[in-house]
């Protein structure tokens, strides 16, 4: 009996060791995988059932899907943006080769699969470097704003984390700059170059085109620090060492319309589920004074942006200011 007691024993340690070591990698890879999966399937029903029950308000897909079908028809696309937009066209000319694959279909299942691309690939980078608690950024009004505008501020911030995504940050190059700065690699800039050079050679005017399109309309681009109280922000600078730390301060820095779609790079601050649960209530204090300045000044982005304003900065800013003050950054080995 007493070598099969042994063997019993040798059984029940091999038991409580958990999995064998060759499959811890692959168990820590899934870890909280089921959260994913709902995240995913939560954002597919919601985004559906937006596009059965209300009417698009016209947001920033529909300006680069007509974009890229009169790119696609020979046209440039900057000079004539108003006629099928009240905006001009603000983004520059690789946002519209992105959005290519997204015109043959009709705008409307085309609005729909760009959104659950940018949410889908938003949902995963969270969960894949950051955790199962970031996915709670997807309940966000940041992130519901940006969702509900076709916005590609999601999309940076999940380049930001996967490196091969990296050439989308040029999409929105003031974004992206700000989220590159926080955690820069290489593969970003060679992809990102090859991406502006592909560009280049499909519109070679495209750069001066741009530029005479932000002057056209940019009285609500501004950075931060240049509004009331902003350069509270300029604290972030002390963690300049920390990714966290040098995304505030460039975020602070850059011009931006500060509207609420503006604020999901922030959702890399928080560090488990309190912080980020800190961030998401604050992100729907925004909500209203943005809805109430719109409804009050239609189509006026200056004014809803600084009306917005102290309430953006007290909500959100000064609380991710203050979780990035309270770190320490590791020391070098």
């Amino acid at each position: 009996m007493g070598p099969f007691l042994n063997y019993l024993d040798r059984l029940k340690q091999r038991a409580n060791l958990g999995p064998p070591a060759w499959l811890l990698p692959r168990a820590r890879a899934l870890k909280g995988v089921q959260w994913l999966i709902l995240a995913m399937l939560l954002l597919a029903v919601h985004r559906v059932g937006l596009e059965l029950t209300s009417a698009s308000p016209g947001t920033d897909f529909d300006l680069l899907y007509h974009a890229a079908q009169h790119l696609l028809a020979g046209e440039n696309p900057y000079p004539i943006a108003r006629e099928w937009f009240r905006y001009p066209l603000f983004y520059p000319m690789p946002a519209v080769l992105l959005a290519i694959p997204y015109s043959f279909f009709s705008v409307q299942v085309g609005r729909i699969l760009w959104d659950l691309t940018i949410g889908g690939l938003f949902a995963f980078a969270l969960w894949r470097t950051r955790g199962p608690y970031a996915l709670l950024a997807l309940l966000s009004a940041a992130y519901l704003y940006a969702l509900r505008a076709s916005q590609t501020t999601p999309l940076l911030v999940a380049a930001s984390l996967l490196p091969w995504l990296g050439f989308v940050l040029v999409v929105k190059p003031n974004i992206g700059l700000a989220l590159w700065c926080a955690r820069p690699n290489k593969r970003a800039v060679l992809g990102g170059a090859a991406v502006l050079l592909l560009s280049l050679l499909i519109l070679p005017s495209w750069p001066l085109d741009w530029f005479h399109a932000l002057q056209e309309q940019n009285q609500h681009l501004r950075p931060p620090v240049l509004r009331p109280f902003g350069f509270l922000l300029l604290l972030g600078a002390y963690r300049w060492r920390m990714p966290e730390g040098r995304l505030l301060l460039l975020l602070a820095l850059i011009p931006q319309n500060t509207l609420p779609h503006e604020l999901v790079p922030l959702a890399l601050i928080p560090a488990n589920r309190v912080e980020m649960g800190i961030y998401v209530v604050g992100t729907w204090f925004t909500l209203g004074p943005v809805i109430d300045a719109a409804r009050r000044h239609p189509h006026a982005l200056a004014d809803i942006t600084a009306e917005a304003w102290p309430v953006i900065l007290a909500a959100v800013y000064l609380p991710m200011l203050f979780l990035v003050l309270r770190r320490r950054p590791l020391l070098p080995q």
